[in-house]
């Protein structure tokens, strides 16, 4: 389950690299800020990652509250990528890890794992629509 924000991490540092070459016609600059919050997105995730490795953990208050802070701090970020940018496609993909967020906030306020899984594969989605964008 942790290997997936690696590579989600190494793809969003990719983008990094080729956003020019994949923006030729477009904003550079707005593709490298969207490649930057791609970035941030995935540290976040990868932080969530490792404050609910398991139920057991989630009982503990400490480790929920930090899931909790985990949650939110990708949620912001997203915010933070909607306001600097914009297209169906990062559109799409952000309103997909708002819904994957606000699913696992509902899970941990529940002493609940979050299905972290769910927001992977939408990270995955918002790199991809940066990289495109």
């Amino acid at each position: 389950m942790t290997r997936k924000p690696y590579r989600m991490a190494a793809a969003a540092l990719a983008l990094l690299a080729t956003a020019p070459l994949l923006s030729a016609c477009k904003d550079v600059d707005q593709a490298l800020d969207c490649g930057k919050q791609a970035v941030s997105i995935t540290g976040d995730i990868q932080d969530l990652a490792s404050s609910a490795i398991n139920v057991g953990q989630l009982t503990d208050q400490d480790r929920r509250k930090h899931t909790s802070d985990a949650l939110k701090k990708v949620g912001d970020d997203i915010k933070k990528l909607r306001d600097h940018n914009s297209g169906d496609k990062l559109d799409k993909a952000t309103d997909k890890l708002n819904k994957a967020v606000s699913s696992a906030q509902d899970n941990v306020s529940k002493g609940k794992m979050p299905d972290i899984g769910a927001i992977t594969d939408a990270a995955g989605d918002v790199t991809s629509a940066c990289a495109g964008s």
